[in-house]
């Protein structure tokens, strides 16, 4: 009696840290030979297979930022009062704050490339030339599983209040000369770029394809009896979730006004506000799945073959192929924004003047806002690209990957 078994089992577990996970290719399973052939008349020949192939990758980030700024700038809050003889004059320069907070959290990317990892290779059975009164059994039994979990869960609290002040300065109750006030702009600019939560699956479609089964019982004698029972089970579960929780309370005041220069006596009293001015840009990416499964990994082909075997011999194949996919994505955002921006140049007061002129001149007073949400995306069936038009684009996301590996 000659038989030939050949088997090969590979299991694969991988596990990802907290804010980038990345998963690479790996070694799978190939197919596998079963030979029951040539054996004399009477011969018993029986073969029981059991190849068990499972990946299972878990990728789990949980990411909890909080950015606390308070930022101030004065060059205000100047007083050149109750002076006697000659001018009095207060001239401040500019105050600025400009604040930048960028946050990037929890990225997974999990690349099953070989269409081998879904079904770990087909199974070849070849029950042939045995002899007269031969019994010859094969049991295949393959299962092969995929799953992949990947979930984030960010939460990022930006809390900042910026104030630029040059004004509430005072230059009252002079006697003699000019009682001058000129103020310096007053200017925010604030940027807040959160980009949180994105997976990336990708499995099957490395270009080798799939070894589907076949069975072939030919050639065997008279009276003899072959039975081969192949089941092949495969399955691709895909889990992705998202959750992001995204607040962030801006205040920014911008104040060149509140300056005073009342109750002067002789020569002219002024006021020159500068500028005062909030530019404030918050853009809010979150929760990002792309899933890029090759179907045609999952689907083995099976090649069925009973021929030219002798006379009142009994041949029998039961064939099960049971497979599935089963992808999941789910993305759940709560995105706030609270911002109070408040630019001041007026409020300025050149009152009760004797003997000369009152002047007051205000600068500009502006507020530039700019908020972009773009949340909750679902792509499967393509690759990623990384851009979805002008609502939604993480390719700044996705650079994480290349500062991080």
């Amino acid at each position: 009696m000659n038989m030939t078994f050949n088997k090969r089992v590979t299991t694969a577990i991988a596990t990802g840290a907290v804010l980038l996970n990345a998963l690479t290719p790996m070694a799978l399973a190939e197919g596998n030979n079963v030979d029951i052939t040539g054996n004399g008349a009477f011969s018993n020949s029986t073969v029981n297979l059991s190849n068990n192939s499972t990946t299972n990758v878990s990728q789990n980030n949980n990411a909890h930022v909080t950015n606390t700024i308070n930022s101030s700038a004065n060059t205000g809050d100047n007083s050149a009062s109750f002076n006697t003889g000659g001018d009095s004059r207060i001239s401040t320069g500019d105050a600025s704050n400009t604040v930048n907070v960028s946050t990037k959290v929890n990225a997974n990317v999990a690349n099953l490339d070989n269409c081998g990892g879904c079904n770990g290779g087909g199974t070849d059975v070849r029950v042939s030339g045995n002899g007269a009164f031969s019994e010859n059994d094969v049991n295949v039994d393959n299962n092969h599983s995929v799953n992949v979990t990947q979930d984030n869960d960010a939460n990022i609290n930006n809390n900042i209040d910026a104030n630029a002040n040059t004004g509430n300065n005072d230059s009252s109750f002079n006697t003699g000369g000019d009682s001058r006030i000129r103020t310096g702009d007053a200017d925010n600019n604030i940027h807040v770029n959160n980009m949180a939560n994105a997976n990336i699956a990708t499995i099957g479609g490395g270009g080798s394809g799939n070894n589907g089964s076949s069975v072939v019982i030919d050639g065997n004698g008279a009276f003899s009896t072959s039975d081969v029972d192949l089941t092949n089970d495969s399955a691709v579960v895909l889990d992705q979730t998202n959750r992001a929780d995204i607040s962030n309370d801006i205040d920014a005041d911008a104040d060149t006004g509140n300056n005073t220069a009342s109750f002067n006596t002789g020569g002219d009293s002024s006021i020159d506000t500068g500028d005062a001015s909030n530019g404030i840009w918050v853009r809010n990416l979150a929760n990002f799945n792309s899933a890029d499964i090759d179907c045609s990994c999952l689907f083995s082909p099976l090649d069925l073959r009973i021929h030219g075997n002798g006379a009142f011999s009994e041949n029998s194949i039961s064939a099960d192929n049971d497979h599935s996919l089963d992808i999941t994505g789910d993305n759940d955002a709560d995105i706030s924004n609270d911002i109070d921006a408040d630019q001041h140049s007026g409020f300025n007061d050149a009152s009760f003047g004797d003997d000369g002129d009152s002047f007051v001149r205000t600068g500009d007073a502006d507020s530039l806002i700019g908020v972009s949400n773009a949340s909750n995306v679902n792509m499967f069936g393509e690759d990623f690209s990384g851009n979805f038009g002008s609502g939604f684009d993480l390719h700044g996301l996705f650079g994480l990957f290349h500062s991080w590996m």
